[in-house]
């Protein structure tokens, strides 16, 4: 396998080199982000690490100037720490990289051997995965003839359930950009993030919205119109009350939080009062968790695979024939704010929830 080190630090491009070739990989390294785009004039590598602040082009410019060029997977490392590379990190994962990574600190520190195998098996796995770069020539339109609400929907929807993985949050920019602020129902959201870096994509998603972001509590109460994420290391649930149920991640699940663990538990307290979409991503998570809402008769969507930086969690939530539409995301959120506006409220919500 062949990686792209980009990254102003000789020391830090020394270290990565030394990890990736004692792993047996093939490591080519560039200083900036002019460098980097010279380079891969004439090498093509299956995947790209990237420094967020370098002279000239930073990490989230060049990334966006790769992206434009080259389906290439692009995975981001800075420091968890640094408020200022993680804001420049989210933005990076907006133009379509793929992780972000806390960087190696050095044999010296405790963790240095979990920074090093979680970083090997990133970028192993991710340079497996097929990347679709097509860039919207025009908006895709909501659906020509949007069926009745009553035949999208047998009952009132309650909460709006999104799972989303690598490529995420290039659909999320696109969806939470165009929802309505005003939606009847709280949102919950699975998104795979890696660890440390929960704070700034919380405060990137409330930068995309006038929506407020939470990192949900145990038993609080989901309100309307607001969007709530897991935090570290949950995974994120429902009850038939609308009422936070976390439970701690385990090895026994791959992913944390978990799309079909949020899917399942929808169904199992609200069946089909409730709408779920499956975003973009790699691998499986929350496609058997959707066909059981899609049995329940929720209303289920799952992203264009052509609009989605990775295709396979969407497809696989269509092969297991678990959506009920298929749409991009700006389709997606005109469909969710027209079934807002068709007489949706506060106030006329089964089971009488009130704004909190």
């Amino acid at each position: 396998m062949r990686v792209l080190i980009v990254d102003d630090s000789p020391i830090l491009r020394l270290l990565l080199r030394s990890v990736m070739e004692s792993a047996g990989l093939q490591v080519r390294e560039a200083e900036n982000g002019e460098q980097a785009l010279s380079v891969l004039a004439t090498y093509t590598p299956d995947i790209v690490t990237m420094d967020v602040h370098m002279p000239g082009m930073n990490g989230y410019e060049t990334t966006a100037r790769i992206l434009e060029r080259y389906a290439l997977p692009v995975v981001i490392l800075t420091s968890s720490s640094n408020a200022n590379d993680a804001s420049s990190a989210m933005r990076a994962l907006e133009v379509g990289a793929l992780a972000v990574l806390e960087k190696p600190a050095g044999p010296h520190c405790a963790n240095f051997e979990q920074q090093v195998n979680e970083l090997l098996r990133t970028l192993l796995n991710l340079a497996q995965v097929k990347i679709v770069r097509r860039p919207y020539a025009q908006k895709s339109a909501a659906p020509r003839a949007l069926p009745s609400k009553h035949q999208l929907h047998p009952a009132q929807p309650r909460l709006v359930a999104i799972a989303a993985s690598a490529g995420g949050p290039a659909a999320l920019k696109t969806l939470l950009h165009e929802l309505a602020p005003a939606q009847p129902w709280p949102l919950l959201l699975a998104q795979h993030i890696s660890a440390g870096f929960l704070d700034s994509f919380r405060d990137w998603l409330a930068s995309l919205s006038a929506m407020p972001v939470h990192l949900a509590t145990n038993d609080q109460e989901f309100c309307p119109g607001a969007l709530y994420l897991a935090p570290e290391a949950h995974h994120l649930g429902v009850d038939a009350d609308l009422r936070a149920r976390l439970e701690r991640g385990n090895h026994n699940t791959p992913f944390c939080p978990s799309a079909n663990h949020l899917f399942t538990s929808v169904a199992q307290s609200l069946g089909s009062r409730a709408i779920a979409i499956q975003l973009s991503g790699m691998g499986r998570d929350g496609a058997e968790g959707l066909a059981e809402l899609n049995r329940q008769g929720a209303l289920t969507i799952a992203q264009e695979p052509a609009s989605a930086v990775i295709d396979a969690m969407p497809l696989a939530a269509i092969n297991l024939q678990a959506a009920k539409l298929v749409l991009a995301p700006e389709a997606i959120a005109a469909l969710l704010n027209t079934l807002a506006s068709r007489g949706t409220s506060s106030s006329n919500l089964p089971g009488g929830e009130k704004s909190c």
